[in-house]
């Protein structure tokens, strides 16, 4: 079946708990494989799960078989979902190396479950320690796990967050990110551009995507402020939409946002929303 979206959006379906998927009421459960059957029904191309580290392995399997049946592509989850905004990717002692590759190897027998690639890569920072330093340290630090990741056929997917929701994380500018990942220079180290934080640390977002987009290998979307789905906000997701369709843009799109209205009515406003976004690009 042809979908009708000129994008390969995915929707996600549990954005800050398990039990916040984009289409709750409208599928009237929060079980996973009811999401990714109703989401694959809308022509979807995939879904994301944030917190899909913090699902059962039983859970993880049933996704997986689920996403294969309906043809459907994991997009990304947090590698280190238990540690996400603690100071570990900035640090060079061997307590916080022997951390991140064992977040690493339970990420990966993750992703592996659900036919996954793209691991969220997000780290606090200690204020106490400069903050290129602590770059410098992320860079090495992916150095030594990039092979692992390539090998495993996993990617780490480097997201820069903005600081006044997410204050005190590592990287808050996506130009810190995109060197980040030049700097290691790995297929298996990318950038995550969630156009929310973008917007709302850097702005500028289709000049930024043409700058950055040699090293992007996800795109999020949410309008700022709030998180919201495409039109709440300040964003003109029609010629950003537009500009990365242009550009031959083959990954997902995932959208990372809640709903700005309750209910089944608020989740098929927001679907409405974006099909009408769609059919305007």
């Amino acid at each position: 079946m042809d979908s009708k979206w000129k994008l390969r959006f995915a929707p996600h379906i549990g954005l800050t708990s398990l039990d916040t998927p984009s289409f709750r009421e409208s599928v009237g459960s929060i079980d996973p494989v009811a999401q990714i059957d109703y989401i694959a029904d809308l022509g979807f191309a995939g879904i994301e799960d944030n917190l899909l580290a913090l699902r059962t392995p039983v859970e993880q399997k049933r996704m997986g078989e689920a996403l294969a049946r309906r043809n459907l592509e994991m997009g990304c989850f947090v590698g280190n979902a238990d540690a996400w905004n603690k100071p570990l990717w900035g640090r060079s002692d061997a307590d916080a190396r022997e951390k991140l590759a064992a977040d690493l190897t339970v990420a990966i027998t993750i992703a592996h479950r659900v036919g996954g690639r793209y691991l969220t890569t997000i780290s606090g920072r200690d204020h106490d320690v400069p903050i290129w330093m602590q770059h410098q340290a992320m860079v090495e630090n992916l150095k030594r796990l990039a092979p692992i990741a390539e090998e495993a056929g996993v990617v780490l997917g480097i997201e820069p967050t903005n600081e006044q929701g997410f204050p005190g994380m590592l990287v808050h500018h996506v130009a810190d990110a995109y060197a980040i990942v030049k700097a290691v220079d790995s297929p298996s180290v990318r950038l995550v551009f969630d156009a929310f934080h973008v917007q709302v640390m850097d702005g500028d977002l289709i000049r930024t995507l043409d700058r950055t987009y040699d090293a992007i290998g996800i795109v999020q979307i949410a309008d700022n402020p709030d998180r919201l789905e495409p039109g709440t906000g300040e964003i003109n997701f029609v010629n950003v939409l537009r500009h990365l369709r242009n550009k031959g843009y083959q990954g997902l799109v995932e959208l990372e946002h809640a709903v700005s209205q309750p209910g089944k009515a608020g989740e098929q406003a927001a679907l409405a929303a974006l099909t009408a976004i769609n059919d305007t690009i």
